[in-house]
């Protein structure tokens, strides 16, 4: 049986407290520089090629941002309610779209990969990011979900927090709450899951680069070592490699009816 022990003399007794927060602060910031720096470059996560059938791709409603003619293209398979999208959303996206996005390099594709089974609420906030896409608005609330993610994650039911958000970021709250309440969505985004089945997704974030899945979560050194890779590899504009992503899908493909 534990037993409560006293503290030395002379020492408080929220001592051990202040070491464990000590130690805490110190191992999140080594997982915040881990996120930034990663494991040293390209060469630790080695892209496995996957083919990609574009007959499949044009079925399925990606949400993008980004040159359509882009040389490299990202596509991303995520769940609103997973920690670890949330921290890649935090510290690596927002990196990526500041610096090959915005400059005309990487073209960036979303695709929900709600994880049922464990994220209860992970295929509403799909559906919500989706309305949000209605009114021009998905990356903004992308970016409040994955932010907001800990007061969201755990209530019973979130659909009035979801409405709250479009508020918040200006959207027409009663149309987004008429799309939310309408189920519109959900075809679309059982078909973003299983295409990220048939391209073997297991676990989120999942991302591929020009049509080769990364194995592992990269940071955003890695992440740029490899975009660099892909850069003095790609094909001229137009032309696609074998089993490489192509690019004429534009900013939403359209869905099946």
């Amino acid at each position: 049986m534990a037993r409560r022990t006293a503290a030395p003399a002379g020492r408080s007794p929220l001592f051990p407290f202040y070491v464990i927060l000590g130690i805490v602060a110190v191992a999140g910031a080594g997982v915040l520089l881990y996120q930034v720096l990663g494991r040293g470059g390209a060469a630790a996560l080695e892209p496995v090629p996957v083919m990609m059938n574009p007959e499949d791709l044009a079925r399925v409603q990606g949400i993008s941002i980004g040159q359509p003619n882009a040389p490299v293209e990202i596509f991303e398979f995520a769940d609103f309610q997973c920690p670890g999208c949330a921290q890649f959303a935090t510290f690596v996206a927002p990196l990526v779209k500041e610096r090959y996005v915005d400059a005309g390099i990487v073209r960036y594709v979303y695709y929900d990969f709600p994880l049922t089974s464990i994220h209860p609420h992970a295929f509403l906030a799909s559906r919500a990011g989706r309305c949000a896409n209605e009114q021009d608005r998905f990356w903004d609330y992308h970016d409040l979900l994955y932010g907001r993610q800990p007061r969201w994650a755990s209530v019973r039911n979130a659909s009035d927090i979801f409405i709250d958000y479009a508020g918040e970021i200006g959207l027409n709250r009663g149309a987004f709450q008429e799309c939310l309440n309408s189920d519109r969505y959900a075809l679309e985004v059982t078909q973003n899951l299983r295409l990220g089945e048939s391209l073997g997704v297991q676990g989120t974030p999942t991302l591929f680069i020009n049509g080769k899945r990364l194995p592992a979560v990269p940071s955003f050194r890695e992440l740029e070592g490899i975009i660099q890779q892909e850069l003095g590899t790609s094909p001229a504009a137009g032309a696609v490699a074998p089993g490489a992503v192509p690019d004429q899908t534009g900013r939403e493909t359209p869905g099946i009816p």
